[in-house]
């Protein structure tokens, strides 16, 4: 990328437009030549990012660059709102269409959707819900969760609600308060069950959509990042989940996981000899373990799954608190 381009991406936060760039002495054919070369890449019409740059960041960074570029584009006053505010403080999303921008129009623009933007318009009192993070006007955290519980999936509603919890616990009274202003808001009821299943001890989303699994399955909640420790006091591990009055334990597995249990130097294999020997030490405490992965709680499969973790939930009870043995036949 010459001088120009790496200039341009620097003094607008990752992006560029294509008049900013005409001004640096660029041609349309230059920009042309640039794309095609796969120097930079195109966010929306006449607006551009460094290639480099777009395909180092996850989902999420890749969203918050369209939006930037789509706040850019617009004449009227708008602010982010829903996931793309939820991206912007940082929560973690699930299920959300990426493709698309949520902006909540400020001004008398009506609500609609275009060029990969949804215009949500404003029905009540917004100034006391809106702020500026990192330079970009946005609802703000509280409101951003409630819009994605209100307008996902309970899962996408838990996954977002726990990652919020998880960095600021004491949000949850703001969005509690929320709850009464928006009583006969669209997805609401969805909204509050959300919410109230939202725990800011999750340290994933898999672990949050696990949890809507045991919900929807009837399956009694446990505790989470559970402390086993052996006889001696000495700490064995912790476990995702725990259901201490049936001794059994359970945890989420998953790529993301272990790439953020990763040690100095470590690699991935050595990282998961490590977690078998630590669930091994849990297992010899004279307790029972599941393990979930991605394709056992969806939807198609999360009932054959709940069936088994009920199944094994009265198995380590048997086992280790009443203490009867089972002979296989």
């Amino acid at each position: 990328m010459d001088a120009n381009l790496r200039h341009l991406v620097a003094s607008n936060r990752g992006f560029f437009s294509r008049a900013e760039a005409l001004k640096c002495g660029e041609t349309d054919q230059t920009l042309a030549t640039a794309r095609r070369e796969g120097v930079i890449i195109r966010l929306r019409r006449g607006m551009y990012a460094s290639a480099q740059d777009y395909n180092a960041k996850d989902d999420a960074g890749k969203h918050l660059l369209h939006a930037r570029a789509a706040l850019a584009a617009q004449r009227g006053t708008v602010a982010l709102t829903g996931p793309s505010a939820a991206a912007l403080h940082g929560f973690a999303l699930y299920e959300q269409d990426l493709t698309t921008v949520h902006l909540l129009r400020l001004d008398r623009g009506s609500s609609h959707r275009a060029a990969k933007i949804n215009h949500h318009v404003v029905t009540q009192e917004i100034h006391e819900d809106l702020g500026i993070y990192d330079g970009i006007a946005a609802v703000n955290p509280a409101r951003a969760v409630w819009e994605v519980a209100s307008r996902s999936s309970l899962e996408g509603g838990v996954v977002t609600a726990d990652s919020a919890l998880h960095q600021d616990p004491a949000l949850r009274e703001v969005i509690e308060e929320l709850q009464e202003r928006f009583a006969y808001f669209p997805g609401s009821r969805r909204a509050r069950l959300a919410i109230k299943l939202a725990d800011p001890r999750a340290e994933s989303p898999g672990e949050s959509v696990t949890r809507v699994q045991f919900h929807r399955f009837d399956i009694p909640m446990p505790e989470l990042q559970y402390r086993v420790f052996d006889s001696y006091g000495s700490l064995i591990g912790i476990s995702d989940f725990c259901w201490e009055e049936r001794r059994h334990l359970a945890e989420f597995d998953g790529k993301i996981k272990y790439q953020r249990l990763l040690r100095p130097n470590e690699t991935v294999a050595e990282c998961v000899i490590r977690e078998k020997k630590r669930e091994d030490a849990m297992r010899a405490d004279l307790r029972g373990m599941t393990r979930f992965v991605w394709s056992e709680v969806m939807p198609r499969t999360a009932s054959r799954t709940m069936l088994d973790l009920a199944r094994a939930l009265d198995q380590s009870y048997r086992l280790y608190v009443r203490g009867r043995t089972i002979i296989a036949s």
